[in-house]
């Protein structure tokens, strides 16, 4: 298991996304590494209208930005697992 200093990139986020469920809206834990050692954790499902919810809102506004592209391939997939590198 890599540690969490291994997980933070030199530039822009590591996102790493897991679904907490099998429900027919799926739920998906977001751990987010970003450069300079900032860690952050929210929650990101959908609401009835099919619109990403992020909760705890990101203090970071480009991560939340970057979080929310991503629910689209998340919505779309379903995956189990997601993790991804997203630049500046």
């Amino acid at each position: 298991m890599p540690s969490s200093q291994e997980l933070h990139p030199v530039a822009g986020a590591r996102f790493i996304c897991e679904r907490q469920d099998d429900g027919a809206t799926p739920v998906y834990r977001i751990a987010v590494y970003a450069a300079g050692g900032a860690t952050h954790h929210t929650e990101l499902r959908w609401d009835t209208e099919g619109q990403a919810q992020v909760a705890p809102v990101l203090t970071d506004p480009w991560v939340q930005t970057e979080l929310i592209k991503l629910a689209r391939v998340l919505k779309h997939s379903q995956q189990q697992r997601l993790t991804r590198w997203r630049g500046p």
